[in-house]
């Protein structure tokens, strides 16, 4: 990997730690269940709401301990918190505004707005924030078509809770391979400092 690539991944270290999004997805699936007609009754929805909450929290701090104790800490720039304040505020405003969540929302429609537009607001965040990778393009985008096709008509009113589960499958895939473009790009600076250091020899 060439000084740039490395450059720019050192740069976009603290936007590509993906692990982050695993328990945000599993969230996601779990919001799909509560949402659902035939949901699971009150007491065993609270049950299961509140082992995924705990379970989640301590994904959250073992991950933390991870990208501290294996990457150490970046602390971004003015510029780039405003970046990200900017790329949160798109992704508000493609999901609620730009995609017509609520203007085209209609319980007999045979698309899905709610996974197109929550697709093309991650496509935008991410463009945004670190640039849009091979992989971004593969599951938003088959997500935002998935979103548009003729096909959900017969789920109903539970249409937006079902399209949860691949949201939340497409989020934690898409962290998954946000962290392995991570570790490539570390593992690529650490052997290139080797070969700098053996070389100054």
């Amino acid at each position: 990997m060439d000084r740039k690539a490395l450059e720019s991944t050192a740069r976009d270290y603290p936007y590509l730690q993906g692990l982050w999004v695993l328990p945000l997805g599993f969230l996601l699936i779990l919001t799909g269940i509560s949402n659902l007609q035939r949901r699971p009754s009150g007491p065993v929805l609270l049950a299961i709401f509140g082992v995924g909450l705990a379970l989640s929290a301590l994904a959250m701090l073992l991950i933390a301990r991870y990208y501290r104790d294996t990457y150490g800490a970046v602390t971004p720039t003015r510029g780039r918190n405003v970046r990200q304040a900017v790329a949160l505020l798109a992704w508000v405003v493609v999901l609620f505004v730009g995609a017509g969540r609520f203007l085209f929302w209609s319980p007999v429609s045979p698309v899905c707005v709610y996974a197109a537009a929550f697709a093309a607001a991650t496509l935008v965040y991410y463009s945004i924030l670190v640039g849009l990778k091979a992989h971004h393009v593969v599951i938003w985008g088959s997500i935002l078509v998935a979103g548009l096709l003729p096909i959900w008509g017969f789920l109903g009113a539970d249409r937006d809770a079902v399209a949860m589960f691949p949201l939340g499958v497409a989020l934690m895939a898409s962290g998954v391979l946000d962290q392995r473009l991570l570790a490539r790009a570390f593992a690529a600076s650490q052997r290139s400092n080797l070969l700098d250091s053996n070389v100054g020899r």
